[in-house]
């Protein structure tokens, strides 16, 4: 029984240490960064299987995570067939913005994998990564692949 109780302990330990290595704290809420902090949401996304010449959307949350305002600065991607633009380039402690990612498929064909860097301020991260990706057939005939 005393080794149950130990094992436990340890466990329990072990998670919270780990929390709080992540970024959160021991109630599970999310750590504030002292400064500008930068949050993404989702930290990625998969778009699966798509057809080509298909343009694709997905709007991300950023979020100042921070005590100071969050500035964003340039957003570039990893290829000409992908573009970012953000809402709002100064965010406020406690708020939010959006980024708005576009994924062109052209004649691709196979798994794609591309990355929107979003520069900033932020203490907990200068250059965040967000990356979407797809996998694309060959197209059909007719919009609904019939």
């Amino acid at each position: 029984m005393r080794r149950l109780i130990v094992a436990l302990i340890t466990v329990i330990s072990l998670a919270s240490v780990a929390m709080v290595v992540q970024g959160y704290q021991a109630d599970g809420s999310k750590k504030q960064v002292k400064g500008p902090g930068i949050e993404v949401i989702p930290e990625d996304y998969d778009f699966g299987r798509v057809q080509q010449n298909q343009k694709l959307e997905k709007e991300f949350e950023i979020n100042n995570v921070g005590t100071e305002e969050l500035n964003i600065g340039r957003i570039s991607t990893s290829c000409g067939c992908t573009a970012a633009l953000t809402s709002e380039k100064f965010v406020k402690p406690g708020e939010s913005t959006t980024l708005k990612v576009t994924l062109e498929t052209r004649m691709y064909q196979g798994a794609i994998e591309r990355t929107v860097s979003v520069a900033s301020n932020a203490a907990n991260s200068k250059i965040t990564q967000i990356k979407v990706k797809a996998f694309v057939v060959e197209a059909t005939e007719g919009p609904t692949g019939e």
